[in-house]
């Protein structure tokens, strides 16, 4: 009798293993997936480069100009020397990173 009074109780801790395992794999599939925020998904239609860069000093060189103290082309040119160092590529944990030229923008400006 006391050999099965300790198999019970081998058994009830083991169980509560299991469930605490099952919590925690509960717990970081869940944070995984995380709910992003709507203004981090209409980034791209509604960030700051979609909209002042690409709709309306895009097709402006003088307030281009003004805004970046660079030109257009300049723009393009520092770029390309720079795109392969600033950029990243999309992973788990950064799943649309913003662009090369996005971070030369918010750096100039």
């Amino acid at each position: 009798m006391l050999l099965s009074k300790k198999k019970k109780v081998l058994l009830h801790l083991l169980l509560e293993e299991v469930d605490e395992e099952e919590m925690i794999i509960k717990h970081i599939l869940c944070n995984k997936a995380k709910k992003v925020h709507e203004m981090f998904r209409a980034r791209k239609m509604e960030g700051f480069f979609n909209i002042l860069i690409e709709k309306h000093l895009y097709r402006d060189d003088r307030k281009f100009r003004e805004f970046f103290r660079l030109s257009w082309d300049q723009f393009n040119y520092v770029l390309n020397l720079i795109e392969d160092d600033i950029k990243i590529n999309p992973c788990n944990r950064v799943g649309e990173p913003i662009t090369a030229a996005e971070k030369l923008a918010i750096t100039l400006r």
